[in-house]
Formats: C-alpha cells, sequence, structure tokens
C-alpha cells in the first residue's frame, strides 16, 4: 500500500509539474533600444540603425545610380541598415540617399530630391555612412528651427560622424542674408576647431573647442537657457555662458550645410543624428552618448 501511495503522489507530482511547464513564466522580453522611453521633446531621431522599438518604418531611401531607380531599406537581425540587401540591390552601382527617415514619430525626414545634391551612401558593415562633398551634398529638414529648438534658445543635439576639416556647417540653420543669425554646429573649421553657435554668432570662447580630424567621434550639444555645452563621448570639452541673442531664423535645418545663405557644404561621415527641442536631463544624455558611443564602437 506504502508503494502504491508513493507511485499515486509521483504520478499527480509529474502531472503538475507538466501543467505549469505548458505556462510561460518568461515571456520573450520586448526589445530595448536608445530612444524608448525618450521621445518626450524630441524633435527628430535620425540614424543607420533602429533607435525606437515601436518604430517600424524604413530607415533609409537610396537611389543607385545606374538607372536612378529608387528603394526604402530597414535594418538586418544586428539592428543596422541591411547593407547586404542594399548590396545585392545595387550590385556594381554606387547608391545615394534620397531621405534618411526621422524615426521619432514626427514625420520630420531628412530629404533631397534632387540627384546631383544627394550624398553619397557607403555599405560598411560596421558603420555604414553617407557623406558630402563639400560642393553641394544636403539634406534637407524642413521644419523651421524655432520649433526644433525652443523659440531658437534649447536644444540637444547627439550626433555620431567622422570629424573633417573644411569651411563647412555639419549640421544647422542660419537666416539667409543675416550671416550671424544662426543655429548651427561646425565639425571642424579649418583651424580645427569644433563650434556651436546657438544664437547670434559670435560668443566666444564658449562656442568653440579644439577637435581632431579624420576621425569618428560621438558629440552632444545642449544649449540650456545660459549655458552652453559642448561634450565628446561624455566628457565636457566647452561649457559657459552663451552672451548673445537667440536664433530668430524660421527657416528649416540642413545636414552638411547650413539652410540659409552663404552655405558652406561639408565633407563629413554621418551615421546618427538626434535632436531634441530642449536641454534635456543629464542622466538622459549620458545614457544616450554611452549607448552610441558603445553601439558604435568609438
Amino acid at each position: 500500500m506504502a508503494r502504491l501511495l508513493l507511485y499515486i503522489g509521483l504520478f499527480f507530482s509529474s502531472l503538475s509539474y507538466c501543467q505549469i511547464g505548458q505556462y510561460n513564466n518568461f515571456p520573450t522580453m520586448r526589445p530595448s533600444h536608445i530612444l524608448d522611453e525618450k521621445l518626450t521633446n524630441i524633435s527628430f531621431a535620425f540614424s543607420l540603425r533602429v533607435l525606437e522599438s515601436d518604430y517600424n518604418g524604413p530607415l533609409i531611401r537610396l537611389r543607385r545610380d545606374s538607372d536612378n531607380a529608387q528603394q526604402d531599406f530597414g535594418w538586418d537581425d544586428n539592428d543596422i541598415v541591411d547593407v547586404t540587401a542594399i548590396d545585392a540591390w545595387r550590385g556594381a552601382a554606387n547608391v545615394f540617399v534620397v531621405t534618411w527617415y526621422d524615426q521619432s514619430g514626427l514625420g520630420r525626414n531628412a530629404i533631397q530630391n534632387t540627384n546631383a545634391f544627394q550624398p553619397r551612401f557607403i555599405t560598411d558593415p560596421t558603420r555604414p555612412y553617407f557623406f558630402g562633398d563639400g560642393n553641394n551634398d544636403r539634406l534637407d529638414i524642413n521644419t523651421s528651427i524655432q520649433v526644433l529648438t525652443n523659440a531658437g534658445v534649447n536644444g540637444s543635439v547627439f550626433t555620431v560622424l567622422y570629424s573633417t576639416s573644411d569651411n563647412q556647417f555639419s549640421f544647422g540653420t542660419r537666416q539667409p542674408g543675416v550671416n550671424r543669425n544662426r543655429w548651427s554646429i561646425h565639425v571642424n573649421w579649418t583651424n580645427n576647431r569644433v563650434y556651436f553657435d546657438s544664437g547670434i554668432c559670435c560668443s566666444d570662447p564658449v562656442r568653440w573647442a579644439s577637435n581632431g580630424n579624420n576621425q569618428w567621434q560621438q558629440f552632444s550639444f545642449i544649449r540650456a537657457n545660459i549655458v552652453q555645452t559642448i561634450r565628446r563621448s561624455g566628457t565636457i570639452l566647452r561649457t559657459g555662458n552663451y552672451t548673445l541673442g537667440r536664433c530668430t531664423a524660421t527657416n528649416g535645418a540642413g545636414i552638411l550645410y547650413s539652410n540659409g545663405a552663404n552655405r558652406e557644404f561639408a565633407t563629413n561621415r554621418f551615421t546618427e543624428l538626434i535632436m531634441y527641442s530642449m536641454d534635456i536631463n543629464l542622466t538622459d544624455i549620458q545614457e544616450i552618448e554611452q549607448d552610441q558611443v558603445d553601439f558604435w564602437n568609438l
């Protein structure tokens, strides 16, 4: 009898275990990306990787020069734009950027519909990028700088780019015909300085910091109500009070040039560009910076 009771107990114990095993006690976790829970006050989010878990659109639209055909491309299992698919589609042709899609949900895409002005795209499997020729290549963000910033003052920009030296505007805008009225970034100018002008140029010395050329770098440009800061890979390069007025231009922003008169086009390579219309909190700044550095192996 004791042995029978033991067998019965083992049977029900086994049955109970099997029933429990049918439930998913550890469901697959939602993928995590750096902009999850970080979309408040965002202006746009461009990257050659996926940045936000709910985003389900393409990353980039390319044109191949063999027949001028265009196609959208998403990302591969590594979260980076699908360079294998791009290479298969382009064959021996060169490819150029038509649209860099905004992942913020606001639809503020960076676009260039004129073939001759489109930056060339390079299918580097580790760090894909596009670059400017320094003559006329550019992408337009057709949203007023007053909206992209907080009325021409506050803003936060996080970028992964390759620094070069030229009379160039890497990102931003300035009022047509009024060179000093600008919200713009230069990486680098011909004197090997990175510049950040978040209003009426030029509030020295807080607007510039020394910087090396011909290398991939992570930069953050933060403008609070008064204080302006240039950061590189989490380290402050320059900070202080910006003593001049706010930018009052109303035109949109440009990538690889300033969207205004007297444009100086850039030769930078771009992989990622994120912007907020406010000076976001330090914890989020540090998390975005570290994620960019780690993901892109900078």
